[in-house]
């Protein structure tokens, strides 16, 4: 009856209701966009002028189908089917972690709109406190994406090309290279060939990776040879991601972290996210990080770090939650800004980008073309994150664990396979 009554009292303003379906239904959001609504989209606006819409859907019948679809289309499940697919989420996380150990925070969410948040197992040990959906975790390289965001704010606001050399942002870059220079492109897509400061390349003491900052990393970066010419080989490198970082703080003349926070998580509502980069400490609701070895042997582990771009980005699902639905509402960058951010990139010679398993890489998001999925996955000491997201079906999973051994990308396919069918 309820739905009844708000579907027939939806149809009084027939040009508010097609505003909505061709927003919002068809166009409004780069998640779960089919070539087929994206064509008939596209058809409406050219052919249909909006005064004549009232003509193209007359009759009353018509009326309510569309507001019965615009209706189902935001809905979120049934308690009955939330229920259902809780249970059978615990079961997959059972089966994986103990309870009395440390956990997983679970995301499920479709069109931006959340399914499920939850939380398994412990967040600190000792004080014996759960793991909840407002846990803070540590992204680790999930934090990728977020800088290139970061990045096409910049292009968007007419402050960077992409195509253009890395030293003509950072003036003091100048590590030696063979051929052409090294471009902002290259970093974003892990093909400018240089060394990585969390490789064998680092030659510093433990205590000085700890204590790195971006311009740190800048000098010890012009220390060192290139690997090889850019654009040639993709090799997955943290410090193009940190490089990036340096990047928009030359630009914008702002700390990484505080760019981050005005221009992403402020305007996608993400007040709890923040970046770890040595100003401020951990706050008390951040988990605590272990290592599993073993069948029950259970080890604290934590190495934070202070050097930013790659990874130090701190949220929880529900605050994920939000930048979900920033990406698909485009609040932060606008839709074709997402949709490069989503596309694989190109070598020198114009063969698209592969990794081992024959995947592309974009600005932080591997690439699975074949199914339609962008994906990431993080672990540092501590920490282990994954976050997928099926652009076909707007479909987004992301389980984020406190023990740097946890399987995240393996517990994440499976609930994505319960939620895939639907």
């Amino acid at each position: 009856m309820g739905v009844i009554a708000l579907a027939a009292s939806a149809t009084i303003k027939l040009t508010s209701i097609m505003d909505i379906v061709v927003v919002n239904f068809m166009e409004g959001s780069s998640c779960g966009v089919t070539e087929e609504r994206e064509m008939a989209a596209r058809r409406l606006r050219l052919t249909t002028p909006r005064e004549s819409y009232k003509t193209l859907f007359g009759s009353l019948f018509l009326k309510l189908g569309v507001a019965l679809v615009v209706l189902a289309a935001t809905l979120h499940m049934s308690a009955t089917e939330e229920a259902s697919r809780a249970r059978d989420i615990e079961a997959l996380v059972e089966e994986k972690i103990n309870r009395d150990g440390p956990g997983v925070a679970i995301l499920v969410s479709r069109n931006g709109v959340p399914l499920l948040t939850s939380g398994y197992g412990l967040a600190d040990m000792k004080a014996g406190t759960p793991i909840t959906p407002d846990s803070l975790f540590d992204l680790a390289s999930v934090s990728k994406q977020m800088t290139g965001v970061a990045i096409l704010t910049l292009v968007e606001k007419g402050k960077l090309k992409l195509e253009r050399p890395v030293a003509d942002y950072v003036n003091d870059f100048n590590v030696p290279v063979n051929g052409r220079p090294i471009t902002v492109n290259d970093l974003l897509h892990h093909v400018s060939g240089l060394a990585d400061y969390t490789s064998d390349d680092w030659d510093g003491s433990d205590e000085e990776f700890a204590a790195l900052t971006n311009e740190g990393h800048l000098k010890w970066l012009n220390g060192t040879k290139p690997r090889r010419a850019p654009g040639v080989k993709y090799e997955y490198n943290n410090s193009e991601y940190a490089l990036l970082a340096s990047i928009v703080e030359r630009i914008s003349g702002q700390r990484f972290a505080q760019f981050a926070s005005e221009h992403l998580f402020q305007p996608a509502g993400m007040t709890r996210t923040f970046i770890l980069d040595g100003t401020a400490k951990l706050p008390a609701d951040a988990v605590k990080g272990y290592v599993t070895k073993g069948k029950d042997k259970v080890t604290r582990s934590s190495s934070p770090t202070v050097i930013t771009g790659d990874g130090s980005v701190y949220t929880s699902v529900r605050e994920l939650s939000l930048w979900d639905k920033a990406l698909c509402a485009h609040t932060i960058i606008g839709r074709r800004s997402q949709e490069l951010a989503w596309t694989n990139g190109r070598y020198d010679n114009g063969n698209p980008i592969k990794d081992d398993d024959g995947d592309g890489y974009g600005f932080g998001w591997v690439i699975e073309k074949k199914r339609h999925l962008v994906s990431h996955s993080g672990s540092w000491n501590g920490t282990a994150a994954y976050l997928l997201l099926d652009l076909k079906n707007g479909l987004t999973v992301a389980v984020l664990s406190n023990d740097e051994k946890t399987a995240v990308s393996d517990l994440a396919e499976e609930i994505f396979a319960l939620f895939r069918d639907e």
